[in-house]
């Protein structure tokens, strides 16, 4: 499943971020947490989640689309992947002869409290030719990224009060803290945002487009 990305000025789909669902007689069978939980080891853990988003890449490709792909990383495989975070799955995306310039690696929200380890990982993945984003449950979070250079930072607009205190001035000043051509992304927006937004913010949420299928055949 894919949910589009789309710029908060210009309209335009600027990118799908991959969700995984585990259907059985095309009905939703298992919980990515179950799925995940059922890997009890890490090197099993590492291999599911490098195993989903090899599968939401080759989906991705079939469907020829021109945006970027946003993929998720587990928590888990932050942690036991010791170093070089990105090199194995270099090799799948090089094999497929995709850009990885066009792929985004995300981060959970629990990755933004441990600012070393997110600044490890990160520094990893980009080596290696990926674009890079990271969820923040909290804008005190943000200087603690900073150094870290995501080029997309994405806020939840249901959590620590974003709905109350967000608006332009507030994206304004911490795009300008940020000191680099990043982009925030404001994720579960269940209603069009009103108002004036600053350059480099796009949108996701169901008020601006639902996951769905990315197959040639969908409907």
């Amino acid at each position: 499943m894919f949910q589009p990305i789309v710029d908060a000025h210009s309209g335009e789909v600027r990118g799908q971020e991959a969700f995984l669902r585990v259907l059985g007689h095309g009905q939703p069978d298992l919980s990515p947490w179950g799925l995940f939980s059922a890997a009890a080891d890490d090197e099993r853990l590492i291999a599911l989640d490098r195993l989903c988003r090899t599968v939401h890449l080759l989906n991705w490709l079939l469907a020829a689309s021109e945006s970027l792909l946003f993929l998720n990383v587990h928590g888990r495989l932050l942690a036991a992947v010791a170093d070089d975070h990105g090199r194995a799955f270099r090799r799948v995306v090089d094999a497929l002869g995709v850009s990885p310039e066009r792929l985004v690696i995300e981060t959970p929200v629990a990755a933004s409290r441990q600012p070393e380890l997110l600044h490890l990982v990160l520094r990893n993945y980009r080596r290696h030719g990926f674009q890079v984003a990271v969820n923040l449950e909290s804008p005190a979070h943000w200087p603690a990224i900073t150094r870290s250079a995501p080029q997309f930072v994405k806020l939840a607009m249901r959590s620590s009060g974003w709905d109350d205190h967000l608006d332009g001035a507030v994206l304004g000043d911490l795009l300008h803290c940020s000191g680099r051509e990043t982009v925030v992304v404001l994720t579960r927006n269940e209603r069009p945002l009103a108002g004036t937004l600053p350059g480099r913010v796009w949108l996701q949420g169901h008020a601006y487009g639902s996951p769905r299928s990315c197959s040639p055949d969908a409907e």
